[in-house]
């Protein structure tokens, strides 16, 4: 059985950063692409955000005893296949693995342009995510 508590953590965590990329936002895209305090702030929200899901995806799996994870990518795509969340929910969010490796490790190659589009039009997938794991709690 899942532990609750452990998820909700991470769920009220998840809905901070969530609250703090909105407000980022609505910053202008000249600004944000020449502003590090404000492309910083989203690319350390991002990625905390991203682990969290990748987090509760491993928690969600492991619970269950789901096996033949070798990477972040896999995780969000066994949430679909296990029927945790829609698989095309895992679909769509599964690039987010990748993006959180860039964010990690490719810091110094991050394209903001990129960047600035996911954080415009993608902020609605996290929150579809938490609905969908708040169902299983």
């Amino acid at each position: 059985m899942v532990n609750s508590n452990v998820i909700m953590v991470r769920l009220n965590k998840l809905a901070e950063y969530l609250h703090l990329l909105e407000r980022l936002r609505s910053h202008p895209k000249k600004e944000f692409l020449t502003d590090p305090f404000v492309y910083g702030n989203v690319e350390r929200y991002l990625q905390l955000a991203i682990q969290i899901i990748i987090d509760i995806g491993n928690h969600i799996l492991s619970e269950r005893n789901v096996t033949g994870i070798v990477n972040y990518q896999d995780i969000i795509v066994r949430l679909g296949t296990e029927g945790i969340i829609p698989i095309e929910l895992a679909v769509k969010i599964e690039p987010m693995a990748g993006l959180r490796n860039i964010l990690v490790h490719e810091y110094i190659e991050i394209d903001r342009e990129k960047l600035y589009d996911f954080l415009q039009y993608s902020l609605k997938d996290f929150k579809e995510f938490v609905r969908h794991v708040k169902e299983i709690l």
